[in-house]
Formats: C-alpha cells, sequence, structure tokens
C-alpha cells in the first residue's frame, strides 16, 4: 500500500491514534552524531490495542522493517512486556536499548490514553 493511501486508511479509523516514544541513543551508534535520540512512533488501535503501524527512526531501511514487522499486528494493550522482550531477543543491534526504551515509552503513552479514555465513559 501507498503512503497517502495507508495513512488515509489509518485516519478513517477514528480510533487509530499516533503514539511515541524517545531514548537516547549510545554514542559508539552510527546515528547519534545526526540524532542523538531514537525515536519509536506507533498507530494504535484503540478499541484492542493493536499496533496498525509502526516506524523507528533507525537508520538503516531494513532495521526499520525488520522492528515494524516484530511489532505490527502486535498488541499493546495484551501483552506489552511480550511486546518489549520480543524485540529485545529479535533486536541485536546496538541501539537496542534504546530502542526498548522508546517503545516501553509508547506502551506508557497507550496506557494513560486508555485509562483517560476509561474515566470520561
Amino acid at each position: 500500500m501507498h503512503g497517502d493511501d495507508r495513512i488515509r486508511r489509518l485516519l478513517s479509523n477514528p480510533d487509530v491514534v499516533l503514539v511515541s516514544g524517545y531514548a537516547r541513543l549510545p554514542d559508539a551508534v552510527a546515528s547519534h552524531s545526526q540524532y542523538e535520540r531514537l525515536g519509536v512512533i506507533l498507530a494504535v488501535d484503540m478499541s484492542d490495542g493493536s499496533i496498525v503501524a509502526a516506524d523507528t527512526t533507525l537508520l538503516t531501511d531494513l532495521a526499520r522493517d525488520f522492528f515494524r514487522a516484530l511489532v505490527e499486528g502486535a498488541s499493546v494493550a495484551e501483552d506489552a512486556s511480550g511486546l518489549v522482550r520480543r524485540v529485545q531477543r529479535r533486536y541485536a543491534g546496538h541501539s537496542g536499548g534504546a530502542l526498548t526504551t522508546a517503545l516501553r515509552r509508547c506502551v506508557e503513552t497507550y496506557r494513560q490514553l486508555s485509562d483517560d479514555r476509561e474515566a470520561e465513559r
């Protein structure tokens, strides 16, 4: 699916929200001089916690695609700790610690939004 079509599909569902998390990159990582922080961005369906799209500021296409494959389709509502463990086990790059920290921050943001929605009901 092309980028514009994908965004339109995401926006057509009012339950999909964008959450992001950031973490400091290690000094030895190539992208540190350019970014200093690594970002994880998730489009999450608030109705069930499923990750419908994901992106990250990892430097290479392969690393970004690999991360997407690890997290898209997973649920931050039902198995957030399992999701973080999966990334820890499967992503062995030098940015792995920052990647999982940023992912945890996304999960925290999702939980806060979910709690806020529950309180509104």
